[in-house]
């Protein structure tokens, strides 16, 4: 079984509560990307856990899409190749 980073599942949950078809980014990663920040600057600094909140919210609401969907974001996700900037360490100042 293939193992799916925190980092993609959390990139696919944001490009999924987008609200986007999947034929409207599955084979376009700079359309992916742009959906994936789009959605995250509208969620805000708690984007990730509203992601979580509002995927799971649709999961109930229509179970009989949402996994095939979900696999559609992760495909354009891992496609996307999506890179996360990590800041570099700070380092203390002494006086």
């Amino acid at each position: 079984m293939r193992s799916t980073s925190r980092v993609t599942t959390t990139l696919a949950t944001i490009l999924f509560v987008s609200q986007a078809p999947a034929t409207e980014f599955a084979t376009d990663p700079d359309r992916t990307r742009a959906l994936i920040h789009e959605t995250a600057d509208r969620l805000g600094p708690d984007g990730a856990s509203r992601a979580v909140a509002e995927w799971a919210y649709e999961y109930g609401r229509h179970p009989e899409t949402a996994a095939e969907h979900m696999r559609a974001c992760l495909q354009a996700v891992e496609l996307a190749n999506v890179e996360i900037p990590v800041p570099t360490p700070r380092t203390a100042v002494t006086r």
